[in-house]
């Protein structure tokens, strides 16, 4: 049986970067990951594993989709401005309007 070569680290990145444009037009073709996978490698334009692939691919994808927009991260969930907390209370007569 064949010894597998690992990748060095950070190899996958930089592979994905390279074949990227192809990479887009394929998914825009409508083609999944495991077949442009299986095309890139056969090609030899990556030697990365499959699950190396998923990772970077949707690393990259989350990023450029970040980038668009990026009033989509100015959006905070926290405490209140004013740093304290809400109290819990119970409403035990609630109107039925609360439940729809």
């Amino acid at each position: 049986m064949p010894e597998i070569k690992r990748i060095g680290r950070n190899m996958g990145r930089i592979e994905l970067l390279a074949v990227m444009s192809q990479v887009n037009s394929l998914l825009e073709a409508g083609y999944d990951r495991k077949k442009i996978h299986c095309r890139l490698m056969e090609e030899g334009g990556i030697t990365m594993s499959y699950s190396t692939f998923c990772y970077q691919l949707k690393k990259h994808l989350s990023a450029s989709a970040g980038s668009l927009n990026p009033a989509q991260g100015a959006k905070t969930s926290g405490p209140p401005k004013n740093n304290q907390p809400r109290p819990f209370t119970v409403n035990r007569n609630p109107k039925f309007e609360d439940f729809v």
